[in-house]
């Protein structure tokens, strides 16, 4: 049996299931959340989706290989938190590193038959990863150690 990960942090209740990791640096999921089921909506899915990829990662399955938050320190989660609300905010920039969500027609197992609504959601990891150096949040993949 698959046990995924669920997230529950201040209003966040999602689970994600790797779909895809492209060449492209992107990553695509399944994301649900188990408090709103059926009122989940589609930009509510691309915002935890972005979320997820900077502070959960994505467990490996389905042939994806984990992946690892990209906030992965106590630092750059604390330096992150100074922005966090404006880019999570109504026009931030978490937008500009998803693509359009849509609803996805396979449901994972662990559902079952709940009339939830699952998205399938492709977030750009390396644009957003190499937004977080820029902002001096995260060091550069090519900086030594």
């Amino acid at each position: 049996m698959l046990s995924l990960p669920t997230y529950a942090q201040k209003q966040f209740a999602f689970q994600v299931e790797c779909v895809s990791v492209e060449n492209s640096g992107s990553v695509t999921i399944k994301i649900w959340n188990t408090k709103k089921g059926k009122r989940y909506s589609q930009q509510q899915a691309r915002k935890n989706a972005v979320h997820a990829i900077l502070y959960s990662g994505v467990p490996g399955n389905n042939g994806c290989v984990t992946q690892k938050p990209l906030l992965s320190t106590p630092k750059s989660i604390e330096e992150f938190k100074k922005i966090e609300n404006d880019f999570f905010s109504k026009n931030g920039l978490w937008s500009k590193y998803t693509r359009e969500a849509f609803l996805s027609t396979t449901i994972p197992q662990q559902i079952g038959n709940k009339k939830w609504k699952i998205y399938q959601v492709s977030v750009s990891k390396d644009l957003l990863r190499k937004y977080l150096e820029e902002q001096k949040i995260n060091k550069s993949l090519n900086s030594g150690f």
